[in-house]
């Protein structure tokens, strides 16, 4: 055998063009289903993981879907808000935990929360401290990193509605801490109080003092009048950050949802129930709308299956095709082979040989495509 791999061996290195075609057709049909097979599993992994580590979920009534993937993944701004109020209420069955995803930083997400966040998810920091003032932030480890970001450092959050005349203009916000790498979406985002949230929505405002230059008359005698367009402030300073306020009720302010961990399996179908007959209110469990979205992934790669059935036989067919016309081609060589004394099985052996070195060759390659692809996808469900 050693000189059946040593006479393929210099015959496909005389015919690369052959080899290479053949090598990146075979690579390619094993690269598909092996990416498509592990690939959906990884995905099912990390979906399934982020899930589960959140028993309950509370939001609007509605899509179910949209709810559990803003708040899980940050991955859109859902339609309709909660009241903050929600939270108490839903505290009486563990601990509840406000999410406000309703703004962006340089389009990462800026998710407005308490440090209980963190603590459930057990994210720790790599450097500073948590969030204690109105305008601090701290920084997951991914944005962290693509915008070289360290302690101290200020970001300016980003415009969400130009023609916004509740006063929602881009705020300079302090970043005090970063996070370590948790392999999940919160390491692609920025996590700040719930105020904050509502400071960059416009919700939360302060008023610059009254003087004759601000005044609408300032020729009245002793008593100066400004409208409150007019003397709001316009950024957020170390001088006027205990100023900020709100009128009303904090509790009527919106939130996006609220995560709810609670204390025993009795408390957690209790929750389940009676949000069940609340028509302000829904409590869904991620973990099944996650199972339903899978489903239909599911269904995708029983589809993708059979279609990649159908390109390996092709493959498959076209390999026959391209050795039997390779036979032929070399004809007259094998014919010389045999007269010069070649045995019986070493025409056979030869061939077997270059096929082999083929398989072996286009075996590795479509594993490093796909250890490659993997690779992308792992950066992807990181959004």
């Amino acid at each position: 055998m050693r000189d059946a791999f040593f006479l393929a061996l210099r015959y496909l290195s005389a015919a690369p063009g052959q080899t290479t075609v053949l090598i990146t057709g075979i690579a390619v049909a094993l690269f598909l289903p092996l990416f498509t097979i592990l690939g959906t599993e990884k995905l099912e992994d990390a979906l399934l993981q982020r899930a589960q580590d959140t028993p309950v979920l509370v939001g609007a009534p509605g899509n179910e879907f949209d709810l559990t993937l803003s708040a899980l993944y940050f991955s859109s701004r859902p339609r309709q808000t909660i009241p903050y109020a929600a939270r108490r209420d839903a505290g009486r069955y563990g601990v509840a935990v406000p999410l406000h995803v309703a703004s962006t930083v340089s389009g990462s997400p800026l998710v407005a929360t308490d440090l209980e966040y963190l603590r459930q998810r057990s994210l720790t920091l790599s450097e500073g401290r948590t969030p204690a003032l109105l305008g601090e932030v701290v920084a997951g480890s991914a944005v962290a990193e693509a915008f070289q970001i360290s302690p101290g450092d200020t970001i300016r959050s980003d415009l969400t509605n130009l023609y916004n005349l509740a006063g929602a203009y881009p705020a300079l916000l302090t970043v005090v801490g970063l996070l370590e790498p948790s392999g999940s979406p919160d390491d692609s985002a920025f996590f700040a109080d719930v105020k904050t949230g509502w400071l960059l929505e416009g919700r939360l405002h302060g008023h610059d003092a009254i003087t004759e230059e601000t005044a609408l008359d300032p020729e009245a005698a002793g008593n100066l009048e400004a409208t409150a367009a007019l003397l709001l402030f316009s950024e957020l300073t170390e001088e006027n950050r205990t100023q900020f306020h709100v009128h009303g009720d904090l509790d009527d302010l919106p939130v996006s949802a609220v995560l709810v961990f609670p204390r025993s399996i009795r408390r957690h179908d209790q929750l389940l129930g009676d949000y069940a007959l609340r028509d302000d209110l829904q409590a869904v469990r991620p973990s099944m709308v996650i199972d339903r979205i899978l489903g239909v992934v599911l269904q995708l790669r029983s589809g993708l299956s059979l279609y990649m059935a159908v390109v390996g036989g092709s493959t498959a067919a076209f390999l026959g095709l391209v050795v039997s016309l390779s036979m032929r081609l070399r004809r007259s060589e094998l014919t010389l082979m045999r007269r010069i004394g070649c045995s019986r099985w070493a025409i056979p052996s030869m061939i077997a040989a270059e096929l082999s070195v083929v398989l072996l060759v286009a075996v590795l390659l479509a594993v490093g495509l796909t250890a490659a692809a993997l690779l992308g996808l792992s950066a992807v469900l990181l959004p």
